[in-house]
C-alpha cells in the first residue's frame, strides 16, 4: 500500500513539471509573434514594409540631397537642375580669313619730312572718294574684286594754301586690273585740297582698303558716303 502510495506521488510531481514547462514554452510563442499570434502582419495577415510597432503607418523618411537640392515629393532632385559647369557657349561669330577687315579705310601711317600725322589724315581723306570711284568702276567688270594697296605719295604745298599729292609708289597691290590702276594714279595726281600748315611736306605710307560697301557708299551723295 506505501509503495503505491509513492508511486501515485511521483506521477502527479511528473504531471505538474510538464504543465509548468508547456506554459512557459506558450509565453514565450506569444512575445515573439506581437502577442496576437501574427509575425509582423498586418491586419490581413500580410506582411508591411515602413509600419511603425504600434500598428500605424508612417512615411518614409525624404532624404536631402548632398548638394542641397530641394528634393521633390519622391526624394529625387528635379530634372531639369543643370549640373555646375554645363553652361551655353558664347556664339562667336566666324569670320571669312580673306575678308577685309578694317576699322578706317587705310592702315597705320609711316610718315617722312615735315608732314604730320594731322595733315596725311586730311591729304587721305581727300583721295580716298575718287579712288573709291576707281574701285567702284573695277567692280563692275569684277564683281569678286577687294583688297589692299600699300602705296606711298608725297604732300607737297601748292599756291593759295592749298597742297596737292603726287610722286605716288605702289608697293604691293591685291588689284592688278591696269584701267584701275591707272584711274587710282590719276585720282592722285588730281587731288588738290586746303592744308592748314603751309610747311607740310612730305610722304606718307600706308596701306588703303577696299571692300564692296566702298563700292556701295561712291554711288551715294559726298554727304552721305561720310566724305
Amino acid at each position: 500500500m506505501k509503495k503505491a502510495s509513492m508511486v501515485v506521488l511521483a506521477v502527479l510531481v511528473l504531471a505538474t513539471i510538464a504543465a509548468v514547462l508547456f506554459t512557459l514554452s506558450d509565453d514565450k510563442g506569444e512575445s515573439a509573434g506581437g502577442g496576437d499570434g501574427s509575425a509582423a502582419t498586418g491586419g490581413g495577415g500580410e506582411a508591411t514594409i515602413g509600419s511603425a510597432p504600434g500598428g500605424g503607418d508612417k512615411a518614409a523618411p525624404v532624404i536631402a540631397r548632398e548638394d542641397g537640392a530641394p528634393p521633390t515629393e519622391d526624394g529625387e532632385a528635379p530634372s531639369d537642375l543643370k549640373i555646375p559647369g554645363e553652361l551655353p557657349q558664347l556664339e562667336v561669330p566666324k569670320l571669312d580669313p580673306m575678308a577685309v577687315v578694317a576699322t578706317k579705310p587705310h592702315g597705320p601711317l609711316q610718315l617722312e619730312g615735315t608732314l604730320d600725322e594731322v595733315s596725311a589724315e586730311t591729304a587721305i581723306r581727300n583721295v580716298f572718294p575718287p579712288v573709291r570711284e576707281c574701285y567702284a568702276e573695277l567692280k563692275t567688270r569684277a564683281p569678286q574684286a577687294k583688297g589692299r594697296m600699300l602705296m606711298r605719295f608725297r604732300v607737297s604745298p601748292g599756291e593759295e594754301g592749298k597742297a596737292g599729292l603726287g610722286e605716288f609708289y605702289l608697293k604691293e597691290t591685291q588689284f592688278t586690273d591696269p584701267k584701275y590702276l591707272a584711274c587710282v594714279r590719276k585720282a592722285i595726281d588730281d587731288t588738290k585740297f586746303k592744308l592748314d600748315k603751309s610747311d607740310a611736306n612730305g610722304t606718307v605710307e600706308f596701306n588703303m582698303f577696299l571692300a564692296p560697301e566702298d563700292a556701295e557708299k561712291a554711288a551715294m551723295k559726298p554727304a552721305a558716303a561720310g566724305q
